[in-house]
């Protein structure tokens, strides 16, 4: 059997030319077991068995259910010593840990009450009390599993554990896609219980704070900058606001997903902005000067003569500023010739008059099907 499960044994040992015999039972749990891990098992692996056992026999999941209650009592103290470097060496060494309900024999008798020597029968049982010779005893049982005391005062440090990376996603005007903005967003964070300090357990018991879970959700308003030039999709990273770490390990960081309405009249094409002005066609054949609306303001800008319709023209600078390199792109604006809508004598003379200035068909050339 496990030495975790049971240690019965028998030992004889002369002091100051006395034979001295000392028994020792104990039965203890199997905190190994208990989780379902292996011995040699990392601190990632106790802790992901112990999340997955919690949540399933946790009592909010389980109401009135003594069993699962009972089981759930048992994974909190095994995932206590488990999760504990000190405890765990200590565990691993002699089978029980001080404080927690249910261990075995303490080679050292704290916490067991008991002091001096017993008679019975005329073999004298010596049961670790003051002046009792424990420092012997300590040796004895140091050889016994191998190394001596160093052996038991020798710690394994949990290597530490980087927190989760959490994403949230945030919904941002066009306008303010473009220029950038501060925004105070309500944050959820998890973070290791402050009560039992991220282990779940207080005392051998359930602990009050977080019900066991080990983590608590923390709730925080951070402010967040939202640059501008951001664009449909982009993420903005807070570095340290994700799931707290464990074992002096990093907090992850917050990624923060940015959506961007649309425009009723820009459109964005990368860094460039486009939009589409109307003209009319005296002014598309004899040129004029016209006001092209921007993200940065009205700019005023010639068309030249002759501008046909769909004709494309830049504006340079005037677009978004690259989250990068800094700079702006160009805006891109397509003239459109708008015919009257209203007919009238006058209107279909001047018709006329404009068709007589066509030296050729505009259509010639065009296929007229595959």
């Amino acid at each position: 059997m496990e030495f975790a499960k049971l240690i019965a044994g028998v030992l004889i040992f002369c002091r100051n030319s006395r034979i001295f015999l000392l028994v020792e039972a104990v039965v203890a749990e199997d905190y190994y077991k208990t989780l379902g891990v292996q011995r040699g098992a990392s601190a990632p692996d106790v802790k992901k068995a112990y999340r997955k056992l919690a949540r399933k026999y946790h009592p909010d999941v389980n109401p009135g259910n003594p069993q699962a209650e009972r089981r759930f009592k048992e994974i909190q103290e095994a995932y206590a010593v488990l999760s504990d470097a000190d405890k765990r060496s200590q565990y691993d060494n002699f089978g029980r840990v001080d404080g927690i309900p249910g261990g075995g024999f303490d080679p050292f008798g704290r916490g067991r009450g008991r002091a001096g020597w017993q008679d019975a029968g005329g073999v004298r049982f010596d049961f670790g009390g003051a002046g009792g010779g424990m420092g012997d005893l300590g040796d004895l049982f140091g050889d016994i599993l191998g190394g001596g005391r160093s052996r038991s005062r020798s710690r394994s440090r949990t290597r530490p554990q980087p927190g989760a990376d959490q994403e949230m996603t945030v919904e941002i005007s066009f306008a303010d896609g473009v220029r950038g903005i501060s925004l105070p967003l309500p944050v959820q964070r998890q973070v290791a219980c402050t009560g039992c300090h991220g282990t779940g357990s207080q005392g051998g018991r359930i602990c009050p704070t977080c019900r066991g879970r080990a983590e608590i959700i923390s709730t925080e308003k951070l402010r967040v900058k939202i640059p501008e030039g951001i664009a449909d999709g982009n993420r903005v990273r807070v570095s340290g606001k994700g799931a707290a770490g464990t074992n002096g390990g990093r907090d992850g960081d917050l990624y923060v997903s940015v959506k961007v309405g649309d425009h009723p009249h820009f459109k964005r094409d990368g860094d460039d902005i486009r939009s589409t002005i109307p003209i009319t066609y005296p002014e598309a054949y004899s040129g004029t000067a016209i006001e092209v609306g921007t993200v940065h303001g009205p700019v005023l800008t010639k068309v030249p003569p002759g501008t046909n319709s769909g004709q494309t023209f830049r504006l340079r600078g005037k677009g978004v500023r690259n989250l990068k390199t800094r700079a702006y792109g160009d805006h891109l604006y397509t003239v459109e010739i708008v015919v009257p809508s209203g007919m009238s004598p006058a209107g279909e003379e001047a018709a006329r008059r404009v068709a007589e200035l066509y030296s050729k068909d505009p259509r010639a050339g065009l296929p007229t099907g595959l």
